[in-house]
């Protein structure tokens, strides 16, 4: 009998609305999911409204939802994919959306801190409402027992709204494809790629900007420094991954005279890494990002990081080092002195040799170890201790 339990396979839920697109808690979900799929003994069950690029190992439940405006959408959502899950009895349960009854929680950051402290909402809509509810009611929920923000910033922000929930807490950071992005075969190839398409000269700076959301994410700021180095005699041209408003941004730029100094590529998924290869450095002055994956992925192509203060990679960045701090993203002169500090080459390849140094430590295969070790933690509060010790062993973890 004891043989027959042995063989049983663990059964995972993951719970996500959406499963393989972009953005980063969307990547985040895909890229730990994966591996955890792959590994022996256990059941990957996914959960979500949507989803592509699965494996064969995942078993997919589509959650349906009601498309008829985002409070529905999200309402139906979260019930669903709660009668789904308890109705499947699986052995722990991982939710990376407000879902109760959960085991574990990755958790971004407390709705009313977003509303009220990023985006500066002094009013409340419905829908903010309903995703505080949805907060609170997941994070009290009895069966929960790990709350996992992904950086010390994020951890912090959690506290200023739920300090007596801390002892659940536990950071578990991004990791990076390292492989994939520390490259350098054809780095000089892909820079002339991108020179000649927008007709730029070689001698001059070629920054980096990847992201979402641009005003968010503080392009507009970005572009200022730009404008600001231009007028102390320095060329940078950046290159602009993702999508926004490009009308806006475009009459922005003629504006401010910078118009052939800026290329947009549009939003990119496949090859990415080559854009990163073209690049002097690369820089984010988000008004807040809980970590910023795409900052990882820089530092492993080794690039020196030019980033807004309030952004949760600095658990991995280091300030000269590696990275450049603008301590006000709203001086565009503060901004126009980074630029110029990496002007100097033999700055950028020592600033960009420590960000690659760096980054080979956050490899994928390390938060998955670390998401095990909860995994773990939690069975064993289960009492389901031979699932807690098969779970470590088949990746060589002990809990010591």
């Amino acid at each position: 009998m004891r043989d027959k339990v042995k063989m049983n396979p663990l059964r995972i839920a993951i719970v996500t609305l959406e499963y393989g697109y972009e953005g980063g808690a969307e990547r985040f979900v895909w890229q730990v999911t994966e591996r955890i799929s792959r590994l022996p003994f256990i059941e990957v069950n996914l959960f979500a409204a949507r989803w592509k690029e699965t494996n064969p190992r995942i078993i997919c439940h589509q959650v349906p939802i009601l498309k008829i405006g985002r409070c529905a959408t999200r309402l139906s959502f979260c019930w669903n994919a709660h009668q789904m899950v308890q109705n499947g009895k699986y052995d722990l349960v991982h939710c990376h959306d407000l879902v109760a009854n959960c085991d574990v929680l990755t958790f971004g950051v407390p709705h009313l801190f977003w509303v009220k402290e990023i985006q500066k909402k002094n009013t409340l809509s419905p829908y903010n409402h309903l995703i505080q509810w949805l907060e609170k009611k997941t994070l009290y929920s009895k069966s929960l027992s790990w709350i996992l923000p992904n950086s010390q910033r994020a951890k912090t922000a959690f506290a200023q709204y739920y300090s007596d929930l801390l002892s659940k807490v536990q950071v578990v950071s991004p990791g990076v494809e390292f492989d994939r992005f520390c490259q350098d075969r054809d780095r000089t190839e892909q820079r002339e790629k991108i020179l000649n398409r927008f007709g730029w000269h070689q001698s001059h700076l070629l920054g980096l900007f990847v992201g979402n959301n641009w005003k968010l994410k503080g392009l507009p700021q970005i572009c200022l420094g730009i404008a600001e180095a231009k007028k102390r005699g320095l060329i940078i041209n950046l290159l602009v991954v993702g999508r926004g408003d490009h009308e806006a941004m475009g009459s922005f730029l003629r504006a401010k005279g910078i118009a052939n100094q800026v290329g947009f590529i549009g939003l990119v998924s496949e090859e990415i890494e080559n854009f990163y290869k073209a690049a002097d450095f690369f820089i984010l002055l988000s008004r807040f990002e809980s970590f910023g994956m795409v900052v990882l992925e820089a530092m492993a192509s080794a690039l020196p990081v030019i980033l807004s203060a309030d952004i949760g990679a600095w658990d991995v960045a280091i300030e000269g080092v590696n990275a450049l701090k603008i301590v006000n993203a709203e001086d565009p002169q503060e901004i126009a002195m980074a630029y110029s500090k990496l002007s100097d080459p033999l700055v950028r390849k020592k600033m960009g040799h420590n960000a690659r140094e760096t980054a080979k430590k956050y490899d994928w295969s390390k938060v998955v170890e670390a998401t095990l070790r909860i995994y773990s933690l939690v069975l064993k509060e289960k009492k389901l201790l031979q699932q807690s010790d098969r779970i470590l062993k088949s990746v060589g973890l002990s809990l010591d």
